[in-house]
């Protein structure tokens, strides 16, 4: 939110805040804070001191606060719920925003308070002082071994942050513009940030492309900011570039690349709309990396027993040798004597006799026969495990909504519960169910065929258990974790050849297969597709099957 945007945000608060009441302080996020006002109508103001999205502006968002507020949060709702709002005042060309609060109760501790709302990147700051200018609290404490520049801490005058060694925007000389304009024109947009107080970089960008003939246009274009500026002749909106990132601007840019431009009746409602979908892709990201990270913790550790019982299976086949060679031993029990070492290339204990290691053989057999059953169903039990694990991988990555990504993470949950340890604190009497993981199944209309592709697990089990019937046809990636996917079809009625590929390439479409060649499919009627016994989401048993190649 650059300096530009701040203004026109305050003064719509100004406009609209004067007067309200502060009735609950909320602290959804380490750094942010919403006060939820009355006046005209209830409102919510959102402050935030994040290093990448610090901000300042009314909010419809609503977002779950910790299960207990943090200090921050606690002081304010000491000290500031029940005052009101008294006026908002922004540093010109800066971003650092004033709300003052007043107090006609005769209980109140203060009967004027400020809200210092500093927002400067990795140095934004919430601070809040009481009528004198005394620090109360701030959401950052900054100790004078941490700062040379400045401390923040309770019970010390809030000082400002010094003024950047930038020109201030009003002051750009010709000279000024000719010694940024020398930064050839790759680099004038960053030397107008740098040099510049008061420009962010989408309108550095658009200054730069205005003024990018001579020295001159780039001071016309800069005197045409401050002009911009002080009759405040704003018309803010979300700007769309080529690549499609979208940015929240004070007023269009065509000329920094911005082709498509979405305006919005204030500052305010451009900023909730921008900074909403900025939070919600960033929670995304956090969430997604979580789920991520257990599953590859998972995956790590499943295929290391993967290994071991691959290790148990190479031992059993030796230990099915056992009996071939006790039959040649007691076949040749004359030939043989305690203290031989091996015979016919099979290994002897020198310190038992004959018969004694004739026996460990037959042993050795019996133990091996009956423990081969149990090591190839834990194989199958454990590769059944990584399979399910990297299918859910699959998904994650294809997951594009928090829906999706809180449909994986509960997945995982369910089929791999994380370890609690217990608890000594007593039991509360309420408990949070966990909520159902909704199966998605997408329809794809294709030559007058439904197709049905299994979003996720509990969509594949779906389409498996709920959707299909006997002669539709179930389709797969071989071998490879993805969606299942069904063509529905009319019994006895044969399914074009061109439907059957289309249903093939959506399933290596939605499969780790994705963007490969030559990929191969299983092809089978639904009739021999079926869950098995224990099975986790998404795993199926196939009694009979023919290939489709996707190329």
């Amino acid at each position: 939110m650059d300096a530009f945007l701040l203004k026109q945000v305050i003064a719509e608060l100004a406009t609209e805040l004067h007067g309200a009441l502060v009735s609950k302080v909320h602290q959804p996020g380490e750094k942010e804070i919403v006060l939820e006002l009355w006046g005209r109508g209830e409102k919510r103001l959102l402050l935030s001191a994040d290093p990448e999205l610090c901000r300042i502006h009314l909010t419809t968002r609503r977002t779950r606060n910790p299960p207990s507020p943090p200090r921050f949060c606690q002081f304010l709702r000491k000290h500031l719920e029940g005052m009101r709002i008294a006026g908002f005042s922004v540093a010109e060309y800066d971003r650092s925003v004033r709300i003052d609060f007043v107090s006609s109760r005769p209980d109140a501790e203060h009967a004027k308070t400020s809200l210092y709302a500093e927002l400067f990147g990795r140095h934004a700051n919430l601070i809040y002082v009481d009528g004198d200018g005394t620090i109360l609290e701030p959401l950052r404490t900054v100790s004078d071994e941490e700062s040379r520049i400045r401390e923040v801490v309770p019970g010390i005058p809030y000082r400002p942050l010094p003024k950047p060694a930038r020109v201030f925007l009003p002051d750009v000389t010709r000279e000024d513009s000719l010694r940024i304009f020398a930064s050839g024109w790759e680099g004038v947009p960053k030397a107008l940030q740098d040099g510049v107080a008061g420009l962010g970089r989408e309108v550095a960008q658009e200054t730069a492309a205005r003024g990018k003939e001579n020295p001159d246009a780039l001071y016309d274009a800069l005197r045409s900011l401050v002009r911009r500026y002080e009759e405040s002749d704003f018309a803010p909106g979300i700007g769309t570039l080529a690549g499609g990132k979208r940015r929240i601007l004070p007023f269009p840019c065509p000329a920094a690349g911005f082709a498509d431009f979405l305006p919005f009746p204030t500052a305010n409602a451009a900023a909730d709309a921008f900074y909403a979908e900025v939070a919600e892709a960033r929670e995304i990201a956090v969430l997604r990396q979580q789920v991520k990270s257990r599953i590859a913790a998972l995956l790590k550790k499943e295929r290391h027993k993967l290994e071991n019982v691959g290790g148990d299976e190479e031992r059993l086949v030796e230990g099915l040798q056992g009996t071939a060679r006790g039959e040649t031993l007691k076949a040749n029990l004359a030939s043989l004597s305690r203290g031989m070492e091996s015979f016919r290339n099979i290994p002897l204990d020198p310190a038992k006799t004959p018969v004694e290691n004739m026996n460990r053989y037959f042993r050795l057999a019996r133990k091996a026969k009956g423990a081969t059953e149990i090591v190839r169903k834990r194989k199958r039990e454990v590769a059944e495990s990584v399979y399910y694990l990297e299918s859910l991988e699959g998904q994650l990555e294809a997951a594009r909504t928090r829906e999706d990504v809180i449909a994986a993470r509960q997945e995982l949950s369910s089929s791999f519960p994380p370890r609690v340890k217990p608890s000594t604190k007593k039991k509360s009497g309420r408990k949070d169910a966990p909520r159902l993981i909704l199966p998605q199944v997408e329809k794809v209309e294709f030559r007058g065929y439904a197709i049905l592709v299994g979003r996720n697990n509990v969509g594949n089990d779906r389409i498996v258990k709920e959707l299909s019937a006997p002669d539709d046809l179930w389709l797969h990636a071989q071998g490879i974790p993805g969606s299942h996917v069904l063509v529905k079809r009319t019994a006895g009625k044969a399914v074009p050849r061109e439907v059957i590929e289309e249903a093939a390439r959506l399933a290596v479409l939605h499969s780790k297969a994705r963007g490969s060649r030559n990929v191969p499919v299983f092809l089978a009627e639904a009739r021999h597709v079926s869950k098995f016994k224990g099975a986790k989401p998404g795993l199926v048993r196939i009694a009979k099957h023919s290939t489709v190649s996707v190329r």
